[in-house]
């Protein structure tokens, strides 16, 4: 059954990486914004939820326990003093090849036995579901 299936590869993900960074304190849901954030420094709250489309109180709260564990600093924005921009500490920076390494073995673990061209086609599907979703919601 599909959403069985797609539980299953989310759940999977996320008990994968939560056990691979646990000696680093850092859970999957952590793991993501972390990697979003090597990617579009100088972000903010609002922009993390909508990437991931999830709700701001989500998002605040992995912040919040991001930056007591000392990998993320929010800072107010000096051209709007009501917004706060998020930028990576040091401690983050130092684990960047540990989180890309956990994204290149899952990838390696999960397309096990797929050739490059399933692992295309299955990609493709996925983000046109994932756009579609998108646009019912």
């Amino acid at each position: 059954m599909l959403m069985s299936s797609l539980s299953i590869i989310v759940r999977g993900s996320q008990v994968y990486a939560t056990r691979k960074l646990s000696e680093y304190g850092i859970t999957a849901a952590e793991q993501y914004i972390l990697m979003y954030l090597m990617g579009n420094r100088d972000a903010n709250q609002d922009a993390i939820a909508k990437f991931f489309r999830l709700d701001k109180g989500s998002i605040a709260r992995s912040l919040q326990k991001l930056e007591s564990k000392g990998f993320i600093q929010r800072k107010v924005n000096d051209e709007n003093q009501r917004e706060k921009v998020i930028t990576l500490t040091e401690k983050a920076l130092n684990i960047r090849d540990v989180l890309n390494d956990l994204l290149v073995d899952w990838r390696k673990e999960i397309y096990n036995g797929l050739s490059d061209d399933e692992i295309l086609a299955f990609e493709k599907t996925v983000e046109k579901v994932a756009e579609n979703i998108t646009k019912i919601l």
